[in-house]
């Protein structure tokens, strides 16, 4: 995580935001007085949100671990799922 004072941040921030889309970077924005802060790409959140979001599905981080060591001869084929 990249780290800038809140000054810095004010005089380049465009620059400062479109690094962080660019790169997917997270920038810590430090304040004298008040919280940090930092930024963060829309569709970084976005994909810690679904993160969070499908990690609150009891059993589903399990189950994606399990499959993850299934030898692929022990799969079903893509044919054979019932959509």
């Amino acid at each position: 995580m990249n780290e800038t004072s809140a000054n810095q941040f004010r005089q380049n921030l465009k620059s400062a935001v479109d690094k962080c889309i660019a790169n997917h970077d997270v920038l810590k924005v430090k304040r004298r007085k008040g919280e940090n802060f930092v930024v963060i790409g829309e569709n970084d959140w976005n994909a810690i949100a679904e993160t969070l979001y499908l990690n609150q599905i009891p059993g589903l981080v399990q189950t994606i671990q399990d499959a993850a060591h299934e030898p692929l001869e022990e799969g079903t084929a893509l044919e054979n799922l019932q959509w």
